[in-house]
């Protein structure tokens, strides 16, 4: 009995390198990957780097060649600065000291791969794709009520979180990449990648994650 099992686990272990097919290799390469997200251009200003979050899969017409095309689906998060909002004659609106900014996006590219013979290899990618960003300004306001425990009622003022103003807006963009990739033993790949992504708006919105990722 033990013999049959050490005999199991050991064909389990000899196949595991085996149990993903070199990448390249196949009709299609999957990645994930999270990292910084550092914002460009004029939002840069008062929008504080965030974070990303992505995943998707590359399709390779002819796995011999390096040529494929890569969908990928993104979310982008980032923190907003505190600050003053003021009329277009100077007159102060609101005061904000908190609020967030997203951004989804669905893109696709052209990838082409290069090196690879050893361990260490990359790609280029250059797409469009369809970009969703939302963005909420809050502030904090106090309300005067009537607040009751178990045994008495009085007069109390709370705070909390208001949002001043929020915006949603959908576009196309463009956007590139540039990846290392690093073989593992099992024939998938760890990457770095930075990517630049412009979402065609007034003011663009511009951004650069810096990922991450695994290709498998």
């Amino acid at each position: 009995m033990k013999k049959s099992t050490l005999l199991f686990l050991s064909m389990i272990l000899m196949a595991a390198p085996a149990a993903f097919a070199a990448v390249g290799d196949g009709p299609t390469i999957t990645h994930f990957a999270f990292g910084y997200s550092a914002v460009q251009g004029d939002a840069s200003d008062f929008v504080d780097d965030g974070w990303n979050i992505s995943g998707g899969v590359t399709i390779m017409p002819n796995p011999q060649k390096p040529f494929g095309i890569r969908f990928d689906v993104a979310y982008n998060w980032w923190d907003i600065d505190p600050q003053d909002i003021s009329d277009s004659s100077g007159v102060l609106v609101a005061q904000v000291d908190d609020g967030s900014a997203s951004m989804f996006s669905v893109t696709s590219q052209a990838l082409f791969n290069f090196g690879g013979d050893g361990k260490l290899g990359g790609y280029l990618a250059v797409g469009i794709g369809g970009y969703s960003r939302y963005a909420n300004l809050s502030t904090t306001a106090y309300t005067t009520g009537i607040y009751c425990d178990w045994w008495y009622c009085y007069p109390a003022t709370v705070s909390g979180q208001v949002v001043v103003a929020d915006d949603r807006l959908t576009k196309f963009g463009y956007n590139a990449g540039l990846g290392l990739t690093f073989e593992l033993a099992s024939g998938s790949q760890f990457y770095l990648e930075v990517q630049y992504h412009y979402m065609i708006s007034d003011p663009a919105t511009e951004y650069m994650p810096i990922l991450v990722g695994w290709r498998f």
